[in-house]
Order: structure tokens, then sequence, then C-alpha cells
């Protein structure tokens, strides 16, 4: 049978407190983690949260996992009374327990499904309440609570969480730093949130952190837990005894959402995972888990995407001169973006004048007089087409159906007219702290991926906004981080690469702008005085800060002689050995385990990354150094290795330094890189 149907039959006595010992209970399991469920009294507990690997158990008092306790009836707030109704066990894709309640007034139902996929990973818990009666009620965001639980670890933790990275830029003190390692210490409260607000203003600073936290014991083990929703708000708190932490995750302050009759409100998902060794081990497990059951399908079945981008005029007649003057196909690149200059009112100047105008998505007929043709250009030109369409369509309502469908019908009628092939979004597109609004996106773009397998979304959103799991189930790419300067993107990578696969984050990194995005012949331009940087070494330091993910390096659409021989020289070595390495050769294989082997770019010090993919048996180290003040060596330990395999080192521009070592010595002795001299000096390292 697929399935067996399970109503009060499982009975496994676990050897539980006095309190829940005779309940009904079920356990699942992935290759890290096992969890225990109970009823009793109508309520659900978690009993057991343990790492398989070594066995320590992260309940140790049976935790209550809350379901909503008031609804709004107009301005009054009615308590729920949660009856349990029946529980079913399901083999589907793993094991899928699906827990039932009810309740008479006001008339709800409740679904909370447990899901337990094959492989590593964590546990996931997603609540369904259901209007059952006939008018509509409201949920206050304070009253969505995702989790509430009493975690015990056995020896200190420190409270890894991340810093979004979106417009580090501006330099506002919440933005550092970028990755807070806190000790969990007696009566010590953090607390921090997620934020979807397009202007960034919210409850302060233009940053927020990602929705993602570890909770990591000595660098021995530890647990992380996942949020997937785009906003929300976390709290961890200690008291007397700090191995005992309370983490809770709910929507919000403030605000409510309204539940129509007969509609299905799904709360924010959560999950839970434990690991063994330290927070890179932890997080690359649960990103290969997100990799295997979650990623963007398209994404994950095309073993050539992401594809390596640059930009191209918004102007047919440029855009035709464009491909004459300069054949990118045979350089390498794959995917052609047209940013905000072809929409009608963008005039030569597009900040100038009210932005509304840019929300209808029409084409400017001075530059376009045949219409919008770029699709067919760059079709013509063996490129794929991104093209920016920001705002909704006529700032269209997505929290409501009419709007919804109103955003759909647009995005439909330009991908098959058009012929475009990727939809950037840009600045607001979801309302500020709406749960509708962004239920109303992930609709939108089910419905795309539905109805026109090849569409594609590249999200920008003030640079690298949506960081959170609904938004990555559906993104190809996204805008990491909105400055244009490597500096800044490296940051932000640094960040984001615990909880995104890289091949998700995209550099938009300038060829000609500063370390900082700085815009040459204006004041401020640090390297000389307001001129463009043009040196190889500078040129390769931008592009192989493109190789931390996925690929882009603007330069306005003119490339200077050593643009071409940068990019001639790289965009093929992506495609060829680092793209492979990010994400495998053939579909099933895994992505690529990230470790972060130096400490967070500050612009001046060495920084680094290495990559290691386990399916290819292949890595590669990308090594950054930005000022001529440091000194021109390191040693560099590698991590995720087999201690007694031979590796063999092959640099690509020091090649002097070619070596064979084994796991053990360069994870405990290191590899002393040699030889980077001057300012922003960069260096790949091959391992084989």
């Amino acid at each position: 049978m697929k399935y067996v149907i399970i109503a009060l039959l499982l009975i496994v006595q676990l050897g539980y407190g006095a309190s829940i010992k005779n309940a009904t209970k079920w356990q699942l399991k992935t290759e890290d983690t096992r969890l225990t469920i109970s009823i009793e009294h109508n309520r659900l507990f978690i009993l057991e949260l343990k790492n398989v690997h070594n066995g320590w158990n992260w309940i140790k008092e049976p935790a209550e996992m809350p379901l909503p306790k008031q609804i709004q009836i107009g301005k009054e707030n009615v308590s729920v009374n949660w009856i349990f109704q029946n529980a079913e066990i399901e083999n589907v894709n793993g094991k899928r327990l699906t827990v039932r309640f009810s309740s008479g007034s006001p008339n709800l139902s409740l679904e909370s499904v447990w899901q337990a996929k094959p492989g590593v990973g964590p546990i996931e818990n997603q609540v369904s309440l259901i209007n059952k009666s006939r008018k509509s009620l409201q949920i206050k965001d304070q009253d969505v609570v995702s989790a509430d639980l009493s975690l015990t670890s056995d020896s200190l933790v420190t409270l890894w969480h991340f810093n979004k990275g979106r417009y580090l830029v501006r330099k506002f003190k919440e933005d550092k730093p970028i990755v807070n390692a806190d000790l969990l210490k007696e009566n010590t409260d953090i607390s921090y949130y997620l934020s979807n607000d397009a202007n960034g203003g919210t409850p302060k600073g233009l940053n927020s952190q990602l929705p993602f936290q570890m909770y990591d014991v000595n660098g021995r083990h530890g647990l992380y837990v996942g949020y997937e929703w785009s906003f929300g708000q976390f709290k961890n708190k200690t008291g007397k005894n700090p191995l005992q932490i309370n983490y809770k995750s709910y929507l919000w302050d403030s605000l409510a959402v309204v539940i129509d009759s007969e509609k299905v409100f799904k709360m924010p998902a959560v999950f839970f995972g434990a690991y063994r060794g330290n927070v890179d081990d932890g997080s690359n497990r649960m990103k290969r888990w997100f990799w295997n059951h979650k990623i963007t399908q398209t994404l994950k079945d095309h073993p050539n995407e992401p594809l390596i981008e640059y930009c191209i005029h918004g102007n047919e007649a440029q855009l035709t001169e464009y491909y004459q003057k300069y054949p990118v196909a045979q350089w390498g690149a794959e995917l052609g973006k047209i940013d905000i200059d072809w929409l009608d009112g963008a005039s030569t100047d597009w900040t100038k004048g009210d932005f509304k105008k840019y929300a209808f998505w029409r084409p400017d007929s001075l530059k376009w007089p045949k219409g919008m043709t770029a699709g067919d250009i760059v079709h013509q030109n063996s490129q794929k087409l991104s093209l920016y369409m920001n705002f909704t369509f006529e700032w269209t309502d997505i929290a409501t159906k009419e709007g919804r469908e109103k955003e759909k019908k647009a995005l439909l009628e330009r991908y098959d007219n058009w012929h475009y092939d990727y939809w950037r979004s840009d600045m607001k597109l979801e309302a500020k702290f709406d749960y509708l609004s962004h239920e109303g996106l992930l609709e939108i773009l089910d419905y795309m991926i539905d109805k026109r397998p090849n569409f594609r979304y590249e999200h920008c959103g003030n640079g690298g906004l949506l960081k959170d799991f609904t938004t990555l189930q559906r993104i190809t790419v996204l805008t990491n981080e909105d400055s244009g300067g490597p500096e800044c993107h490296r940051e932000s990578f640094y960040s984001c690469s615990y909880m995104i696969n890289p091949v998700q984050l995209k550099t938009d990194v300038g060829m000609n702008l500063g370390p900082l995005g700085e815009v040459p012949n204006k004041a401020g331009y640090a390297p000389s005085g307001g001129t463009i940087n043009d040196s190889p070494q500078w040129v390769k330091y931008i592009l192989r800060t493109g190789f931390m993910g996925a690929n882009m390096a603007t330069n306005w659409c003119v490339y200077t002689p050593n643009q071409i021989v940068g990019v001639k020289e790289h965009w093929p070595l992506y495609k060829s050995k680092q793209r492979p390495i990010l994400r495998g050769l053939k579909v099933g294989d895994a992505p690529a385990d990230v470790y972060h082997i130096l400490p967070a770019p500050d612009g001046i010090n060495w920084d680094g990354i290495e990559y290691y993919n386990t399916s290819l048996n292949k890595g590669s180290i990308l090594l950054f150094k930005p000022s001529e003040s440091v000194a021109t060596s390191k040693v560099i330990k590698l991590r995720g290795l087999e201690k007694k395999k031979k590796y063999t080192l092959t640099f690509q521009d020091r090649t002097e330094q070619n070596s064979v070592k084994s796991g053990a010595e360069l994870m405990t002795e290191g590899l002393d890189v040699k030889g980077m001299i001057g300012s922003y000096a960069s260096e790949i390292i091959w391992i084989n």
C-alpha cells in the first residue's frame, strides 16, 4: 500500500515523563535528524529532536508546538479550542505525518504536516488553517507563531545568525558584523528580524537578518532552524541556565491577516536539522537538502545553468550594433540583461521624474520603433534575454485576486509576444509585512512556471531583498548585493552562502566601477581620481568575484581591450571548470560544499572561499587580496577533505606553486600561497 492511515493506532512507548507516557507517538527520521511527535490532551508535543550521529537530544522536556490560540471576528478576539481528530502517516518522498485538529466555535480545521525527506537534512513542519465558517476571520500577525521551543544543549552554545547583506555600501551600523556569532550566556536575549520592506527603513537600518540560524556547540555538533517566509521575528532567550534556550519565530508584531470563508491560511513553515561538525558542515547539509528537494526545478535540471549574464542596451539600434561589434556568444556569454532604460519614460536619465511611470511595462517608442524586439534579437545571437519589469504591473495589488490575475496576464502576454526568457523584477514588488501580498507573488510565479516551462525568474528587488526559502524555491538567480562593487558582493556572499546555494547568488559587479561600486568621474572614486581602473589585475579581480556563484560582471555595454581579454579567458573557464564544481556536471550530482576558510572580507585583508563537490571529487579555492598594505603570502588551511587521500593543487596564475598534498597536510598544515603582489590580487586554485 502507498500509505497507511493511522488514527490513534500507532502507540509507541518511548519512556518519557508520566504526563505523556500513554500518548500516541510518531517518529520521523532523516540521515541527520530524528524527531518524535506526540498528542496529549488535544495538544501537540515534540518529545525528541535528536542528532542521529551523536545521539544528542535537544528536547529534554516535552515541547509543545503552538497552535493559533485566538481569532478575530470583527473587533472581538475569540479563543480557539482545538480538538484532535486524527493523524495519518504516508510514505511520500520519505515519510509525511499529518495531524488534524478542529474547532467548533469559531468553525475551523487545522493540519500540522511533518515531513522527513530522504537523505540528509532537517524535518519540516507546515501548519495550515482552514476557515470553515461563513464569514471572513482575521488572525493577528503576533498570533502566527511557527515555533516556540525550549532546547537544551550539552555545552555552551554559540548562536550564529546572518546579515542579509543587501546594500552594504551604505554602511549602516546595523549591517555589521555581517555574520553574528554570539555566545549564549545566562539571561541572554537576542532578537532580530527578517524584513521584506523595499525601502529598508523598518524597524531600523537598511538590511535585516536571514531566516536561518545555527546553534553551534564548540564546533562539534549543533542544530539549525529555518523559517520559510519573507518576513518575521526571531527571539532567542536563556535564563539562569545558559544551556536551556528558548527559540521563538512568528510573523510580526503588528497587522493581521484576513482569512476568507473556505480559504486556507498557511502559516510560515519551519524546519529543524541536527548536524555533526562545525557550522560549515551543518550549513552544507542543509543546502544539500534544499538542492535535493526544494530548489527551482529548472535550475536543478539544467547543468548549463546558471547562465553567464551581462548587460545589453535597452535600445533596438544600439542592441543590434552591440552584437555586430561584440561576438559575446563566441566569448562564452549566455544571458543578456536589459535594465530599466528600455521602459517608456526612461529617457537618457532614468533616475529623474516620477518612478510610477515605469510600472506600465511599455517600450519607449523612440528606442523601439518596431515594438519590443529584444527577445528576437538576442535569440538570433544565440543568447537568452532577461527583461527588467519593475514594481507590479500598473501598480496592481497582488494581495487581491484581481491584482494577481492582472499580473499573470501582463507577464504571460509579454512572454509570448516579446519572447523574453527571464522576468527580472525590482523595487517594490510585494507590500511590506503583508502576508497576502507575498502569497500573491508565490502564486504568480507558480502560475508562470506551470504555464511556460521555460520561464525563469531573476529577482533583483532592491538588491537581494527576498532572501527567503519560499522565494528561493522559485527564483533561478537573485541579485546578491546592489552596490556593484566586488568588496560588498563578497562580503554579502560570505554571509548568505551559509543559507543559500551559491548558484542562486548572482554577483552584479562592475568592471568599470570602484571596489565599493563607486561611479567613475565622480568625487570619491578611490583608485585613480575618477578614471576607470582597466588594469589586467583589476579585470581578473572582478571576473573572479563572479566565480563565487551565478556569474555576472557588467561594463555598461562597452568593452575595453583588457576587458575583452579577461572575459575571453574567464567565461569559458567558469563554464568548463567552476560551474560544474558549483552544481555538478549532470542531473543528480550534488552541489558544492562551501567552506569559509578565511575571515569575512573587509576590503583590506585576504579573503577567500573553498568549494568542494563530492560528486566530482573536485573543488576550487577563490582568493582575493584587496590591499597592497598586507602580506603577499598566506597559509590557507582547507576543509572537507579526506585525510588519507592525495590532492593535486593547480594554480590558475602562479603555476610554479602547483603541488600534490594529502588531505591531512592541507587541513592541518595548510597551503602556503605566495606572490599575491599589489592591490586587487587574486588567484584560483583547482583541487583534484
